[in-house]
């Protein structure tokens, strides 16, 4: 097995986040739910011990700046201003682990857009896409995120499609912007979907 950074390892075998990291007991809480969620999809899905770690300890680590105060997060991501403040800590957790030594690009781009959803996430920042939103701790919508759990990771498309269309309506309904990203995200995960209806 190709060697982990030792953050990686930490917080993918241990649930152990970085000492860095600026997370309450419910913060913890949350993200071990993700981290947990994320590797019982990685266990169903065939992968290797070592991408099994790699997906727990990206759900472990995707909040570990959320609650660092934002002018601490602002030096820590480019062009700061294009982000809302309240998903600065995603970039934010990116650009501290890259500076940490950590060189594991898909996963460092799946924390940094966990929140918006980006054109070139993989099947690792997708599941962190999904499971920051469906993990059980969430209780708006219980019923419903649990209908969603319980088709991953089979139906992973379409419940992908499922969960951005929630996230993005509620944007919509609070009257909030929808970033570059995010509607990037959107056209990747939906247009061979649209093409197909029309060609269908």
């Amino acid at each position: 097995m190709d060697k982990l950074h030792p953050i990686i390892h930490a917080a993918g075998t241990e649930e152990r986040p970085p000492d860095w990291a600026v997370m309450s007991p419910a913060r913890i809480n949350h993200a071990g739910r993700v981290a947990t969620l994320m590797g019982d999809w990685a266990d169903a899905l065939g992968h290797d011990q070592r991408t099994r770690i790699r997906w727990r300890a990206t759900g472990l680590l995707h909040d570990a700046l959320k609650e660092e105060a934002v002018e601490a997060l602002r030096p820590l991501v480019d062009e700061a201003e294009a982000w809302p403040d309240p998903l600065l800590h995603g970039p934010a957790c990116a650009n501290r682990l890259r500076a940490a030594g950590v060189d594991d690009e898909p996963l460092l781009r799946a924390i940094a857009f966990h929140t918006t959803g980006h054109r070139d996430l993989d099947a690792l920042g997708q599941a962190l896409y999904m499971a920051d939103f469906l993990e059980p701790g969430r209780l708006a919508l219980g019923q419903e995120r649990a209908d969603l759990r319980r088709r991953l990771p089979d139906d992973w498309h379409a419940v992908l499609v499922d969960v951005a269309t929630a996230k993005i309506g509620i944007l919509i309904d609070g009257f909030l912007p929808i970033s570059s990203a995010t509607a990037g995200f959107w056209e990747t995960i939906t247009a061979p979907v649209f093409r197909k209806s029309l060609n269908g």
